[in-house]
């Protein structure tokens, strides 16, 4: 991520998010409210205002479409098959009394904005992100008019070097959410996150989180392989530097105190047919 600026990943996801929700023909794949939420989030400048509004026009979708379609088609859709099962497994984890979320790495996502207004007051929502991207987030919203929910905390944590310890975390149960967010790590910082969630003070913990897949060559990212993407990324201050071959994420987990429950890829769950490979979910609870 580039030096005091927000993150541009968070703000690209942002703008899919409005032109999935404006395109009838993929609207049902938002979750409610957050196209509106993901709008308010980029109003905090005119190029911001300028790419929300761009990404909910009509006359500009079929522009943005072929956009997807040169560089890395499919990736809209994949985002939200994304955050769907992750949303999805979260809710469950609040029905079964989880009554604390913290988002790690949040950028401009909005569901813990949601689940916090749903649930207030039972639940707890902690986003930890990099200081100028959260900054930037809640300096959005608040301009916006926006009521922050009172059971919702923001804590300004570099997760590259900074410390879980940090967080206003009790006893209760709490569901960890890494979504989109481990692949920009280097190894040595993921396995140091890990290490601190094992040693977070909850009673009960379930972990939610997306990997890159490493190939057999040694590379990452997404295939069909897009050297477009990856220099943008790269140009960004966001490459990807952290992968690990799917078959061998039980054993990874198992070495850091971790059980593996469930693994998937936003592509076994996409309903429309889908090409892109690379990125895969997983839930995990504290052995």
């Amino acid at each position: 991520m580039r030096p005091q600026h927000a993150s541009t990943t968070a703000k690209v996801i942002a703008a899919a998010t409005i032109l999935l929700a404006s395109d009838p023909r993929t609207a049902t794949q938002v979750s409610p409210g957050a196209a509106e939420l993901c709008s308010r989030l980029l109003s905090g400048s005119h190029r911001d205002r300028w790419l929300a509004s761009a990404a909910a026009s009509s006359v500009l979708r079929p522009v943005w479409r072929g956009l997807e379609s040169l560089t890395l088609p499919g990736i809209v859709s994949h985002y939200w098959h994304r955050k769907r099962w992750i949303e999805i497994r979260c809710r469950a984890a609040i029905a079964e009394g989880f009554e604390q979320i913290v988002i790690l790495g949040a950028g401009f996502d909005t569901l813990g904005l949601r689940l916090s207004t749903e649930f207030s007051p039972t639940l707890t929502v902690i986003e930890a992100d990099h200081p100028d991207t959260q900054a930037a987030k809640v300096r959005a919203l608040t301009k916006a008019g926006a009521a922050l929910p009172s059971s919702m905390r923001f804590v300004a944590l570099d997760l590259s070097i900074g410390s879980i310890s940090q967080l206003p975390l009790d006893r209760r149960a709490a569901t960890f959410i890494a979504e989109g967010v481990l692949m920009y790590l280097q190894p040595a910082a993921v396995s140091r996150i890990f290490a601190q969630l094992r040693a977070a003070p909850v009673d009960k913990m379930l972990v939610l989180f997306s990997f890159m897949t490493r190939w057999p060559d040694g590379t990452t990212g997404f295939r069909p392989c897009s050297w477009w993407i990856e220099r943008w990324l790269a140009a960004q201050g966001e490459p990807f530097s952290g992968a690990l071959e799917p078959s061998a994420m039980r054993e990874y987990l198992a070495g850091l105190g971790f059980d593996l429950t469930e693994m998937a890829t936003p592509k076994q769950l996409a309903t429309e047919p889908a090409t892109l490979e690379g990125e895969n979910l997983v839930m995990c609870e504290a052995g």
